[in-house]
């Protein structure tokens, strides 16, 4: 009886974790929409620098600042690199994002930005959004995390019947009388 409490009791808590996966996408999505908003706002300069002297090419702008001789422009080249790579990154995961929600959940495990992913997890605001996609991810997750807990209860319960046959067997019990 206690078994089957404690596994209602995880269905519910599996479904409200599983709720908060499709929130937790979107905040990251948001987060990562500000973050390149903000870099956005200093590229778009370089980049029309580089438009404008060098063809738009931008590993030329940085080139020309590596080989300047003021030392205030060859120190200017490492954070337009990095500026760049940014850029690069938060195309690239805005990118994965677009996809649809099977990959989305894929690629926020196991691909996104660590920083990013723990910065959101770190100011995360939980709430219970009633969503189609909310609402079957909760019960994907409470089916999932039922069927994992009855499968293992089911195999160590197997095992230690396996191995008290094996021991009544090496020491078989006297019956008194």
């Amino acid at each position: 009886m206690l078994h089957r409490y404690f596994v209602i009791v995880l269905a519910l808590a599996a479904v409200l974790l599983g709720v908060q996966l499709p929130n937790f996408i979107t905040q990251y999505q948001q987060r990562l929409d500000a973050q390149l908003t903000e870099a956005m706002v200093y590229y778009k300069e370089y980049q029309r620098i580089a438009d404008t002297y060098l063809d738009g090419d931008m590993n030329a702008l940085i080139k020309m600042h590596e080989q300047s001789d003021n030392p205030v422009f060859k120190e200017e080249a490492t954070p337009i690199r990095e500026l760049i790579r940014r850029v690069d990154l938060y195309r690239h995961e805005q990118q994965q994002l677009s996809q649809g929600y099977l990959k989305q959940i894929w690629f926020i495990a196991t691909a996104a930005n660590p920083k990013m992913r723990d910065n959101t997890w770190r100011m995360y605001s939980f709430n219970v959004p009633l969503t189609r996609q909310a609402v079957l991810t909760g019960i994907i997750a409470a089916l999932l995390a039922v069927l994992l807990f009855d499968g293992c209860w089911g195999g160590c319960k197997m095992a230690y019947r396996r191995w008290a046959r094996r021991r009544d067997k090496r020491h078989p019990h006297r019956h008194v009388r």
